[in-house]
């Protein structure tokens, strides 16, 4: 990066401070010094921000300074967030060990420090079965519109949610391509109202009106400071707003609009993703409870929608054959558990020797 500036040879923007190198004439960690050193090769830019370097970069003659840049800021995150200092904390006795909250933010998930539920794909080749064992990893597919489905009673999205992938007959009522389609339920549960997704609203709401006038009302009750609850009856709390008298100006106004906005998209969204959390949970609960039953493995990550499990190499395709069923008996007894009909869920399983073979 620094040759690539003009910086002279033996100088270096990193090193273990984290304030600039004594002599460096270019701190890489300085939004201004490297702004000002862009400049010196003829850059001029208004910011340094990570997106606006990556697409200068991509494009055909490119300053050789703007990759490299990029480059480097990928690699100091990564050194950062998952250098000696994670490897000290982190990893003890080969294995990573991380605290765990049974639920966690607004939507109750289940999460892990040690950064668990970013590891970078080329660190999750180092996440390997023992000798003699294997991973087994789920991941719930398609959860959330799934839950939708529930939670709201649509019956017409849970007759999508029979198909493997929820998002085709979707597509077909809407008569919009899939990839359409899936802006379309993600803009309903996001709250997204603007460009494409908003667009596809309209379309949402004529075709799933069940469910999408049970997303709209939770967003009315999120922006007028109302705590929502999950489908399992825990309360989700959205911060109230203050209401600014007309007389405090345009500006004032505007910024208590937006922010009952956010509040509204934060309690749409909320509804379904905390239900999601507790489906999951009774998911893993399942699958503990017979991973202990028989001896086979044990649970080590639940990671958003994906459980991780260390089994006996013999037994790991029954283990994962399994997955199935307990995945269908946790969701009828969820479903039950919160008066709504079946509807039906999948998952993705792989049997892999690391976590990196397995896609997604």
């Amino acid at each position: 990066v620094l040759a690539a500036l003009g910086v002279p040879d033996g100088a270096s923007g990193r090193h273990d401070g984290g304030a600039g190198a004594p002599g460096s004439p270019v701190d890489l960690r300085s939004p201004a010094q490297v702004r000002r050193a862009l400049h010196d090769v003829g850059l001029d830019l208004p910011d340094t921000r990570s997106w606006r370097l990556e697409g200068l970069a991509a494009e055909d003659g490119a300053h050789p300074a703007l990759g490299a840049l990029v480059a480097w800021r990928r690699a100091e995150r990564f050194a950062v967030a998952h250098g000696y200092r994670w490897l000290d904390e982190a990893v003890r006795d080969g294995r990573l060990r991380a605290a765990w909250s049974a639920s966690d933010g607004g939507a109750g998930r289940m999460t892990a420090s040690a950064g668990l539920h970013n590891l970078p794909r080329e660190l999750r080749v180092a996440v390997r079965a023992e000798p003699g064992r294997l991973l087994v990893r789920a991941d719930l597919g398609q959860v959330e519109p799934r839950v939708l489905a529930v939670v709201s009673g649509d019956r017409a999205l849970a007759r999508a949610a029979d198909a493997d992938d929820l998002y085709s007959p979707v597509a077909a009522r809407l008569g919009v391509a899939r990839d359409v389609a899936k802006v379309a339920v993600l803009a309903a549960m996001y709250g997204q109202t603007s460009g494409a997704a908003g667009a596809t609203l309209a379309a949402m709401e004529r075709a799933y009106p069940v469910a999408t006038t049970f997303l709209v009302d939770a967003a009315r009750r999120g922006a007028a400071g109302e705590d929502v609850r999950t489908a399992g009856g825990r309360r989700v709390r959205v911060p109230a707003v203050e209401e600014v008298p007309v007389e405090a100006g345009a500006a004032a106004v505007d910024r208590e609009r937006a922010a009952r906005a956010a509040r509204g998209r934060y309690a749409r969204n909320a509804v379904v993703q905390g239900s999601a959390a507790e489906l999951f949970k009774a998911w893993a609960a399942t699958v503990r409870a017979r991973l202990l039953a028989s001896g086979d493995g044990e649970v080590v990550l639940c990671l958003h929608d994906e459980l991780l499990l260390h089994v006996r190499e013999d037994a790991a395709h029954d283990v994962a054959a399994g997955l199935a069923r307990d995945l269908e008996a946790a969701s009828a007894r969820w479903c039950r558990a919160v008066a709504r009909p079946p509807v039906r869920f999948t998952a993705d399983v792989a049997v892999v020797e690391r976590w990196s073979q397995a896609k997604g």
